[in-house]
């Protein structure tokens, strides 16, 4: 299965009665619909609080390279919770490898707040403001992790972990060897590049099997996403790294 690039035109950004619309919760939350993610009232609020804190912060800690409030929307808030389709019972106890401002892991959480997440930076002014964003927020069920994920450092039994556009995946598997449980599953959001990233991939020689591969465009954009989705089946093997 591969791409389907028909019928994506579109304007730079989105319009609604001709006109752009305004950086507020409404806007959000009407961006939000546009791109196929219908959000409850409290979950809206909380991703708008997110939002004020990311613009708020971004300038003196380099958080995204977005700027317009509609591609951070469609390319961030949409992107990380659209997943959602895909998985109808995300694992309990997760992680989030290469976290960087939150990405995936702050909007799953709000729209997930079952799970029990870790977020995974190592950069010191990112771990700040994912810090700040916990607390601020009230959100429970969260923490941060700020380190490096080696098989070393990484050693808290988990049953899933989510990874965004962070790097290869024969990269990351290794890093997950003492702490991904036999039966565990890894997530990886990925871009059209992946396609020629699964050509090569063996997860069977780091102890995995395939057991997913989501195809699709963000609504109403010509963002192509991948959702791919491997099973641990062994307990150790020898790429650790």
């Amino acid at each position: 299965m591969s791409f389907n690039r028909k019928n994506k035109v579109r304007t730079d950004f989105p319009l609604f009665n001709g006109k752009r619309v305004s950086p507020s919760m409404e806007g959000l939350n009407k961006l939000m619909h546009f791109h196929g993610v219908e959000l409850q009232k409290e979950t809206l609020e909380k991703l708008w609080a997110f939002h004020q804190m990311l613009r708020e912060h971004n300038e003196d800690q380099d958080l995204t390279r977005l700027n317009a409030f509609e591609t951070i929307v469609e390319r961030h808030y949409a992107d990380c919770t659209l997943i959602n389709a895909f998985v109808p019972k995300w694992p309990s106890r997760m992680i989030d490898v290469g976290s960087g401002a939150g990405f995936p892991g702050i909007p799953l959480k709000l729209v997930n707040p079952e799970i029990r997440l870790t977020l995974c930076e190592p950069r010191p002014n990112r771990i700040d403001f994912l810090n700040k964003v916990i607390q601020e927020l009230g959100l429970k069920g969260i923490d941060v992790f700020g380190h490096k994920v080696t098989s070393r450092s990484m050693t808290i039994a988990i049953d899933g972990v989510i990874s965004r556009a962070f790097e290869l995946m024969e990269k990351t598997l290794p890093r997950l060897e003492n702490s991904l449980k036999v039966g565990g599953r890894v997530y990886f959001m990925k871009g059209p590049a992946v396609q020629e990233e699964l050509e090569t991939l063996r997860p069977e020689e780091y102890g995995y099997k395939l057991v997913g591969k989501h195809f699709y465009t963000i609504p109403q954009s010509t963002q192509d996403r991948a959702l791919i989705i491997l099973e641990r089946t062994e307990e150790k093997t020898s790429n650790a790294r």
